[in-house]
């Protein structure tokens, strides 16, 4: 029966809607035409509790699931030891500053169609303002990168992280831990993980191919590990190679012929246990050792798909790369090949230092888009760009709101006397034809001149419609340089920092992160401020903390980074109050697929446009596995 409160509860969000309090989504085309709706990951409210002022800041999920159902309306009531705080339901924000005395427990209960539904587990609380989380004894390690997954399957992510010994004595380790502190495992990828020899990608003479979590050379490229439910039990698996000496949780080891011998291995994600593997392809052993990366793709648009890449680089230090894809599906019990692509060596397509898996055509599908060059989700090459070569980072998102579809933003180096066609250029990332095509400067430069190292994409500057881009170039004089806006071109001869983007405060423009600090870009001062920079933590390979993204909370990202001392890792949220209501980035497509890769760190993105210019988002054409138990 319907209350006279259910009643009036309903009448409050009519008038919001009415009012555009609440916004209804936009039908996508997935949704529209009955494209395949991807399985994903059945995630709770995420609720956390932050001293902020004088009393406590709350943040929880929208989730993606409940906003890409059509005709119900939703808001939020808070609870603190089972009184409600809110007078009335909540529709305009998923955040709550708490400023009653004591202290309590938190929960909080989504309202939809005027009936509110059942509390959400207590709120994960962060009494020192982070999430503190002890790392197992390892003396002379340091954390390089971190995977999210739901390992047990309650609805909350668990962290995979990789350990590397800094004086490169010590064997790769990869461990789990909980958000609560509590370790669950340790594999040690044994000797293998120390084979690789010294340089940046060279195939200096080495008798393996890198196992686990290491990169080529002592620049840690790569990463051959990843985390996700690929068999939709609602419980995460980690991908990883394996070799000889390898040891689970469990004590037991790989044994191989020759440390040329190495694996696909599938662990359980409870309990660090090997459940199966497969041999990984030896056509590029001739080569040298091989690195590589791993991540995940919907290539059937329904469920997730392991996608491993081998690469190496033929003849002198810094020759020309050699790149083989395959694809694999897991069952629960068997990892089967669903196809092998070798990148021809005359297309023109070289690899850049990180992956990105996402749907550039619209069709449900994820490609694989590996720099200048874009594998198709059937195994076949889409496109390259012409007169593009190698390059460190690229970006693909919906850049530019105007355009249909993605756009891709990338940047070229020159190395060893190959001189780069032009400095960076923003393309279609369906097409690959390129939109915009940085010059260089003219006159006599040298290789170093014509070498960019560093680009990002992020809309910073509200004055213009959609994003900017720039890149690492110093010198501003240099027509290259300079922030550049996707439509009206440069827009400011100055720089920000050129690592990552990140949404952290209230608005929906992007903030940046360097090192451990998030900056704000003035565009009228063309100066940047520092909102956020937490002591006692440090970043690690090229300024890069182990992991930045939603993991907790609203959509907005969080921060993990490594403590000086390198005995736990801390978890950062923002706790500025937002009227923006957005459904949890870890159920967007693109967002979550971009954290299965890590290797050379590059920014996250959506696969809608976000950013100052945002009234709507659509609705995202997913769903939670059958038969997985609800958090």
């Amino acid at each position: 029966m319907r209350t006279a409160r259910h009643r009036r509860t309903g009448a409050a969000l009519a008038t919001a809607l009415l009012a555009g309090l609440l916004t209804a989504p936009a039908a996508t085309a997935a949704t529209a035409s009955g494209a395949p709706r991807r399985v994903v990951e059945d995630l709770d409210r995420g609720l956390v509790a932050v001293p902020s002022g004088k009393g406590t800041f709350l943040s929880w999920r929208l989730l993606g699931t409940e906003y890409a159902r059509q005709g119900e309306d939703i808001a939020f009531n808070v609870y603190k030891n089972g009184h409600r705080l809110n007078r009335e339901p909540i529709t305009r924000s998923t955040t709550y500053q708490d400023n009653t005395r004591g202290t309590g427990t938190y929960t909080v209960r989504a309202v939809i169609d005027g009936r509110e539904r059942r509390a959400s587990r207590a709120a994960l609380g962060l009494a020192d303002g982070h999430a503190e989380i002890p790392l197992a004894a390892a003396d002379g390690y340091t954390v390089q990168h971190a995977w999210p997954g739901d390992l047990d399957g309650d609805g909350r992510y668990e962290l995979v992280v990789s350990r590397l010994s800094t004086d490169r004595t010590g064997t790769d380790l990869l461990e789990a831990y909980t958000l609560t502190g509590e370790r669950l495992w340790r594999v040690d990828l044994g000797p293998n993980s120390l084979t690789q020899a010294p340089g940046n990608g060279a195939n200096d003479p080495a008798p393996a191919a890198v196992s686990g979590s290491t990169a080529i050379g002592g620049y840690r490229n790569d990463d051959n590990v990843t985390v996700y439910d690929l068999d939709g039990d609602g419980r995460a698996e980690v991908l990883l190679h394996t070799a000889d000496g390898t040891t689970f949780a469990d004590g037991s080891r790989v044994t191989a012929t020759s440390p040329a011998e190495q694996f696909v291995s599938v662990v359980d994600g409870r309990t660090g246990a090997e459940r199966t593997r497969q041999p990984v392809p030896d056509d590029l052993v001739a080569d040298g050792p091989s690195g590589g990366h791993f991540g995940i793709a919907y290539l059937d648009g329904e469920h997730p798909s392991l996608v491993t890449k081998l690469v190496t680089r033929v003849g002198a230090k810094r020759g020309a790369f050699r790149v083989l894809f395959q694809t694999w599906d897991f069952d629960g019990t068997d990892l089967t090949r669903r196809w092998t692509y070798v990148v021809p060596a005359d297309s023109g397509a070289t690899s850049f230092h990180q992956i990105r898996t996402v749907d550039l055509d619209g069709d449900g599908r994820d490609e694989i888009a590996d720099g200048n060059y874009v594998v198709d989700d059937d195994g076949t090459l889409r496109y390259v760009v012409d007169g593009a070569g190698h390059g460190d980072r690229f970006d693909i998102a919906d850049l530019d709101p105007a355009r249909p579809g993605l756009e891709g933003f990338a940047i070229q180096q020159s190395e060893l006397g190959v001189v780069s066609n032009f400095p960076w250029y923003y393309y279609d990332a369906a097409t690959g034809e390129r939109l915009t095509t940085g010059q260089h400067p003219a006159g006599p430069v040298s290789e170093a001149d014509l070498d960019v190292g560093r680009g990002n994409a992020a809309d910073i500057d509200p004055g213009h419609p959609g994003y900017e881009y720039w890149t690492s170039t110093a010198d501003v004089t240099r027509p290259g340089a300079g922030v550049f806006n996707v439509r009206d071109g440069k827009v400011s001869t100055t720089t920000p920092s050129v690592n990552f983007r990140i949404w952290w405060d209230g608005d929906k423009a992007s903030e940046l992160l360097d090192r451990t600090h998030v900056e704000k870009w003035d565009p009228a001062t063309q100066t940047s401020a520092t909102l956020f920079d937490p002591s006692g933590v440090v970043s690690g390979a090229r300024n890069a903390t182990p992991f930045y993204g939603d993991l907790i909370g609203d959509w907005r990202e969080e921060i993990l980074a490594e403590t000086a001392d390198h005995t736990a890792l801390r978890l950062y949220t923002t706790t500025e109050p937002t009227k923006t209501r957005l459904y949890t980035l870890a159920q967007n497509p693109a967002h979550r697929l971009g954290w299965t890769v890590r290797g050379y760190l590059q920014s996250t993105y959506t696969d809608y446009y976000l950013g100052t210019e945002t009234r709507r988002v659509p609705r995202p054409a997913i769903t939670t596995p059958e038969g997985a138990v609800s958090p």
